[in-house]
Parts: structure tokens; sequence; C-alpha cells
């Protein structure tokens, strides 16, 4: 039995000092990128000599070899030839202490597993634009979130996986909130609705976000909408101040947004195709940031994403950074919501009698306690 951080292994190949490696019958040879190591080698030698293997659930820091640039403070995840990388894939294994530069650096790395959010979330098949961003929720520790409610809000619904409805929705009667059965028999959320001037809306208030000033925060959805023509209706998706009294009325009849807090993608009736990103503080002028930010399809779903760093909100399309980010000198101005309470907000509103319908895949919001 070996109590040490070390074990002498076999190797059934030649080895370069700081690789990682995992087993092969009673030996070790590399770990490749989809191999589960066992440790990392801390010298160099050849095939059929023993070498010390540092082991994964070693305490303490370790040195590993990276394949190309790494951030000091980035993740890190498995590589070819026992190599570690910058590059997503599957679960991270821990975390650079040092940068690197080039492919061959030996960098310091503190191993940590099974704390990102690099896995895919649902049994249904997707993509990578598909799925949430691992380069805006690998800043959050959704895992300890997940655990602690005290750690922060956080908001999941995978609506492929039938989640319920939240409390707080509200329908005019020629309207429709359900989770029903789309493609391939998986679930989406529908807002639904057949008459002009009728709303559906759903709010999740038990995801309260400090809308800056505070923790950095984040919410991404994937969405889509069955018509784009123009004056059929509008629709609304981000942070909104939560509230009762506006039953019916979070988006007002002739398509603008109520004059609350707001901070999100609207699709405007008189331009149906089109999503813009837009702010407003109560009693100001709605800001319209970055108009005509994304054209629609119809019936195609698009991942959205807003993320606040503490200082900036960058906005997200299908996981890429694009468009003008909301800058400290704009969350300064009188227009933008500065430290209001906001919360996830998900609203449909007629305008021609006609039925139109927004459907929801998931939808992630969180900000970290201080």
């Amino acid at each position: 039995m070996i109590e040490g951080n070390v074990i002498t292994l076999l190797a059934a190949e030649a080895l370069i000092a700081h690789r990682r490696v995992k087993f092969s019958g009673g030996s070790v040879i590399y770990a490749d990128k989809n191999d589960a190591g066992i440790g990392t080698t801390e010298y160099g030698i050849d095939d059929a000599t023993n070498v010390g293997v540092r082991l994964d659930n070693a305490g303490g820091t370790v040195e590993m070899t990276a394949d190309g640039a790494i951030s000091a403070g980035g993740r890190i995840w498995p590589a070819d030839d026992g190599k570690v990388s910058a590059t997503i894939n599957g679960d991270s294994i821990g975390k650079a202490v040092v940068a690197a530069t080039a492919d061959g650096d030996v960098i310091e790395c503190l191993p940590q597993r099974g704390d990102d959010d690099t896995a895919a979330s649902s049994a249904r098949s997707r993509t990578a634009v598909q799925l949430p961003t691992a380069a805006i929720w690998n800043n959050f520790n959704l895992s300890d979130m997940r655990k602690n409610p005290f750690a922060g809000s956080l908001l999941e619904c995978d609506f492929a996986h039938g989640e319920n409805i939240p409390d707080s929705r509200f329908t005019d009667a020629s309207a429709l909130i359900a989770v029903v059965p789309g493609a391939a028999g998986v679930g989406e959320l529908t807002l639904f609705s057949t008459a002009d001037n009728e709303e559906a809306c759903v709010q999740w208030t038990g995801c309260p976000i400090t809308s800056s000033g505070g923790q950095p925060w984040a919410i991404e959805v994937r969405v889509k909408a069955s018509q784009i023509a123009n004056t059929k209706g509008g629709w609304f998706i981000g942070l909104m101040a939560g509230d009762v009294a506006l039953a019916g009325d979070h988006i007002v009849d002739g398509g603008t947004l109520a004059d609350v807090g707001a901070i999100g993608f609207q699709n405007k009736e008189g331009d149906g195709d089109i999503i813009d990103v837009v702010y407003d503080k109560a009693a100001q002028t709605q800001n319209e940031h970055d108009d005509d930010y994304v054209t629609l399809v119809a019936d195609t779903y698009i991942t959205l994403a807003l993320h606040y760093n503490g200082t900036t909100i960058a906005m997200y399309l299908n996981g890429v950074a694009t468009g003008t980010a909301i800058s400290a000198v704009d969350i300064a101005a009188a227009d933008f919501p500065a430290a209001d309470i906001l919360c996830p907000t998900f609203v449909l509103k007629n305008a021609a009698a006609d039925d139109v319908t927004t459907y929801l895949d998931w939808i992630r919001c969180a900000q970290q306690a201080a």
C-alpha cells in the first residue's frame, strides 16, 4: 500500500517528465485527450523502466506539460500525449497556476476535477453552440451554487426534460403557457397567443439579480419564434423587474416594453425578423443599445447571452461574444437600470389577432453571493 503522493510503476513506452499517464495492463503509457489518467510523470525514462508517477489524488500542485498557450488561472483540459490544453474537452481537470505560451511549456497546475460546466447538460444530442457557453459559465462556481442555496442566485431549466413552469406567470384570456413536446418529442416552454394585445409571460422571481455594482452575473437562453413577419407580435427575453401588477403589460400595446428596469433581447412587432439589445431604467427613455443585433429565421433556435463581469456587459450569439459591450460609461448613465433587482423574464405579446408562438429550449441565470 502506498500512502504517499508518488507511486513507482513500470512504463510500457518511453515517457517524458511532467506528462499525464494511464494504466495499460499493469504498466503506464501516455494518457490522450479522451483518457482518464492516473497521474503525472515525475521524470523521463526509457521503455520498460520504472517511473515515479505523482497521483491525481495527491495534495498540492503539480507540474504538467502544455500543448500550447494557456492563461494563468485558466482551466485546463486533457490533451493527447499526456499534455494539457486550454481547448475545452469534456470536464476540466484543473487550473493553470502560471501561464504557458507554447507547446511543450511545463507549468505549475492545480488539479481540480468536476467543478466546471463543460459537460453536456441534456440527454438530447446538441452541438456546442446549442449548449451553455463555457467561456461564460466557467467563471461561476456552479457546483457550489447547486449544493448551497446561500451561495447566490441560480436558475437552470432544461425544458427538454420537462421542467416545471415557474409560479410567477401571466396569461391573458387568449394566451397559453405550457411545456409541450417539440421536435423528436422533447419539451419546449411555449408561449402562445391568438388575440390582439394578448400576452403570455413567465418570470423566475426566485433568481434575483443585482444589475450592476454587485457580483458578476450572466443569463443565457436558447430560443426561437414561430413567425418573423412584421406587425404580428413581439417578445422579450432577459432580465426585468418582477411586478405582479404588470400582468398582461410587460410589453404594452404597441410593442414597447413596460417602463420598468430591464436588460435583454427584444423582438419588436414592427421589425419581426430582428432582435435588438435594449435596456431601460424606470422613468427613462429605453436605450436601443444594439439595433439589429441578429436576424431571425422562423422556427430556428439561436442561443443568446449577456455576461456582466463586474465592469461591462458582453453579448453572446451562439457561443461567441459579438456586438459592442455595454460599457462602464453606459452603465453609469441615467438610462441604465443601475443597481436594480431584476429577474429572468420571457414574455410574448400578440399584435394582430394571428397565432404567434415563441419557444424556450433552456435557460440559465446566475449571480454568486459576495
